[in-house]
């Protein structure tokens, strides 16, 4: 059985060779439900450093993580409104790599943050006018 801490410790071995760092910029579970403190201005990984930090923020490109859909399902039975293109977002990020766009770096969000603090099991990224799953 593989756990969390394999994994993590994994993707920091890759770290050195393939640098990134993110920022989360949106808590969309904290704006529908208010019940846990923000997650807005985390940032990561660990090993990323304050330029590294800074260039996501100022550069860097744009990502979302998303779950099931279990974030909405307890919004709309208060009776919230839910926007169908927000239907599974939980945090929304910006990101910078060293690498090019679409390499591993571009899950790290995901890996990172999403899947072991929320569950989320998808990432997308903004081109242009839409969202792209990776």
């Amino acid at each position: 059985m593989i756990s969390m801490a394999m994994i993590q410790a994994a993707r920091a071995a890759e770290f050195p060779d393939h640098p990134y760092a993110w920022v989360i910029t949106r808590d969309r579970d904290h704006e529908l439900h208010g019940t846990s403190e923000s997650e807005v201005g985390t940032a990561g990984p660990r090993q990323a450093t304050e330029e590294m930090l800074e260039l996501a923020r100022t550069e860097g490109r744009r990502w979302r993580v998303l779950d099931a859909g279990d974030i909405d399902v307890s919004a709309v039975a208060d009776g919230k409104d839910v926007d169908p293109d927000e239907r599974g977002v939980v945090y929304e990020g910006r990101i910078w790599t060293q690498d090019e766009a679409g390499s591993g770096a571009d899950f790290g969000p995901l890996h990172d943050f999403g899947e072991p603090n929320y569950g989320c099991i998808e990432i997308q990224y903004r081109e242009g006018d839409r969202w792209v799953s990776l």
